[in-house]
């Protein structure tokens, strides 16, 4: 009997399929009897590996889970091979070069960082990377310390990617314009059936926000003082806190942006704007704020909106209700916030 494709699959039967091949990479680290728990599946399928683990989910006192790891199954399309490369190149730099606690990759058998794994049930072979399990508490909602404490770690990853020189072969994707909101930006579908697609009364105020960003970019420039190497994804679930440290994780989506933009991630994600000052009191531990660059913090902020809309927007599938329903919130959601950046510039 012929299997069913990958494609046709309900989600339940492609994450089976995922966890199938998740066993199958994992021998390259020689856990072959480690058993193996679905975390997420979007654009990639991360699972939680367990050998041996007798902590009973009680906290341990190091920055690391004994026995304990995070798989990673990387999208085909999304990163390439070179580029997770890279991701990991970085990581190693930062708990190298300023001991920042941060995840650590766990080389394969042979002593890569990496391994490619494939099944005939799955239509593409996989990217896999290896990562010791981080320990710490994530938060819904941060207080104003959490909030120091993350602008903290934030100047720690700006000023050491300014004084760090990565390999030739490092490449991460650029969030210019067209990498965050264009051609490159890695869309569902394409960023021109997205835009074009936008109902009627949010596809004017959509364009008129997108154009202001693009003119916020050309301002500013791409000069090393404004954009470098960030982490771009810094919100709650991205943040582990211990008793004595701050602990960043997942930096699948690093890349080269403005530095602009990774405080207004963090602040619309975290709290913006009232725990603006917290942020900026453990920032400037480590390096002084872009004061010249504040004006175009508001236009970054929507710059994040509007791209968390178009990915949303750009998964709606007419045949799913919840899909739809989600779309539309986040479009009334981003519009009415539009409204207010564009009134104020």
């Amino acid at each position: 009997m012929a299997r069913v494709p990958f494609e046709n699959l309900t989600h339940t039967g492609k994450v089976r399929r995922l966890h199938t091949l998740a066993k199958t990479a994992l021998k390259s680290y020689g856990l072959k009897g480690a058993s193996v728990r679905l975390i997420k599946s979007h654009e990639n399928a991360t699972f939680r590996v367990s050998v041996n683990d007798r902590s009973g989910g009680k906290a341990e006192a190091g920055r690391f889970v004994q026995g304990r790891y995070l798989l990673k199954l990387h999208g085909p399309g999304y990163q390439s091979a070179a580029s997770i490369a890279s991701e990991l190149e970085w990581l190693d730099a930062l708990r190298r070069d300023i001991d920042l606690a941060v995840p650590e990759p766990v080389p394969t058998l042979s002593g890569d960082l990496m391994t490619t794994a494939s099944s005939p049930d799955v239509p593409e072979p996989r990217v896999c990377s290896l990562l010791r399990w981080m320990n710490g508490r994530a938060y819904q909602k941060t207080s104003p310390t959490h909030l120091t404490a993350i602008g903290e770690v934030m100047g720690q990853l700006h000023s050491h990617a300014e004084g760090w020189s990565p390999s030739p072969a490092f490449t991460r994707r650029r969030l210019d314009w067209d990498g965050l909101l264009g051609d490159s930006a890695g869309f569902v579908v394409s960023p021109q059936e997205t835009w074009s697609s936008l109902p009627s009364p949010y596809a004017r105020l959509f364009h008129d926000m997108g154009e202001r960003v693009r003119q916020a970019m050309e301002e500013l420039g791409f000069g090393p003082d404004v954009f470098g190497l960030i982490h771009a994804d810094l919100h709650t679930g991205n943040i582990l806190f211990s008793a004595n440290e701050t602990r960043v994780i997942d930096f699948d989506d690093s890349a080269f942006g403005h530095k602009i933009y990774d405080i207004a991630v963090c602040l619309l994600q975290n709290g913006h704007p009232t725990l603006v000052d917290d942020l900026f009191r453990g920032y400037t531990r480590h390096r002084p704020i872009p004061v010249e660059q504040l004006e175009y913090l508001d236009i970054f902020i929507a710059a994040r909106q509007l791209s968390n809309a178009m990915w949303v927007f750009g998964k709606t599938d007419e045949r799913q209700d919840d899909h739809r329903t989600d779309a539309s919130r986040w479009l009334e959601f981003t519009a009415q916030s539009f409204k207010s950046i564009l009134k104020a510039h």
